[in-house]
């Protein structure tokens, strides 16, 4: 079992979500405790930022991203770092920018 930890940001980009899509990404954080890696993909570079131990997950029709952080080795926890719109990269640039203002 995972434990799931959010970054403080996280609520804030669930409030702009639509009921649906915020339906859809609380589906998934419950998914997160047993497997997260069966529910999500490797992040490495994108469009120059370095997300190297980071994670997607896609949501609404591949619109949204869900970005988490693994930390397996010893405490088994889950980190939401964001969820918002691929557009543009945004929610990578977010994610990016969160992980490296911690």
């Amino acid at each position: 079992m995972f434990k799931i930890e959010y970054y403080s940001e996280v609520y804030d980009d669930l409030d702009k979500l639509s009921d649906a899509v915020a339906l859809e990404v609380y589906e998934y954080f419950e998914r997160y405790e047993t497997e997260p890696e069966k529910h999500s993909k490797r992040l490495h570079n994108q469009g120059g930022l370095n997300l190297e131990g980071c994670r997607k997950t896609y949501v609404a029709n591949a619109t949204y991203r869900i970005v988490i952080k693994i930390e397996n080795n010893t405490a088994k926890v889950v980190e939401v770092v964001a969820v918002g719109k691929r557009e543009d990269k945004e929610v990578y640039l977010e994610a990016h920018n969160r992980i490296n203002n911690q």
